[in-house]
């Protein structure tokens, strides 16, 4: 069976709507989602409710938990929280504040506490490395998983590293709020079927309005 894989950016943000958000902030790089942001991750799940998926790994940020936990929803699937798919923040110093793991597991049922993560990404840390740090850690995640298909849900720019990575293209890639890039196996690596598809967004201008270029 080939092997698939679906990418997914996290739904809107409640900084995006408040831009004073994070001056007060208990954690100012970990945002969760907006209202519409949980509108949109719901649409997601229900946009890939057709198709075979095994696993979903999400980044341990409250968005993309809070994203991937609507989806599971709507899958039946836990979710493996992976930081070597985080957000790539090249002008932080050190590890932003996110909530910790307790915390997560209390509020949020469907976390599988039983991954051991891939990679722990240091900070300070370059874009490039970033990028490749992504792409990286998914190639690794399937390949351990042969003949699964497998979903990610992660951050804009490392949207970008993982398609870049496995693909090998350096065409600019657009990626707006919870859009689909779906990927499968070839025998030197990974084809492209489907770029930033937002077809199951009811409000697809919000969408595209905070879409990343990378």
């Amino acid at each position: 069976m080939e092997q698939r894989i679906w990418i997914v950016r996290h739904g809107n943000r409640e900084d995006f709507l408040n831009l004073n958000w994070g001056k007060t902030a208990e954690r100012p790089y970990d945002p969760g989602l907006s209202p519409d942001g949980e509108v949109q991750a719901r649409e997601v799940g229900m946009g890939l409710r057709g198709q075979e998926i095994h696993a979903i790994y999400a980044s341990p940020y409250l968005r993309t938990i809070q994203t991937a936990c609507h989806i599971a929803d709507l899958l039946d699937l836990p979710v493996r929280l992976e930081p070597g798919i985080g957000e790539i923040l090249p002008n932080v110093a050190e590890l932003p504040a996110i909530l910790s793991a307790e915390e997560r597991l209390r509020r949020f049922a469907r976390l599988d506490a039983s991954h051991s993560p891939l990679y722990q990404p240091v900070f300070p840390e370059a874009e490039d490395l970033a990028h490749r740090r992504a792409g990286e850690t998914v190639d690794q995640i399937a390949a351990r998983h042969p003949g699964e298909n497998l979903l990610f849900v992660t951050h804009a720019a490392p949207v970008v590293g993982i398609v870049r990575h496995l693909t090998g293209t350096q065409e600019k890639i657009r990626v707006p709020l919870c859009a689909i890039f779906t990927l499968a196996r070839n025998h030197n690596g990974w084809n492209l079927l489907q770029s930033a598809d937002i077809s199951h967004l009811s409000n697809q201008e919000v969408s595209q309005r905070y879409a990343h270029v990378g």
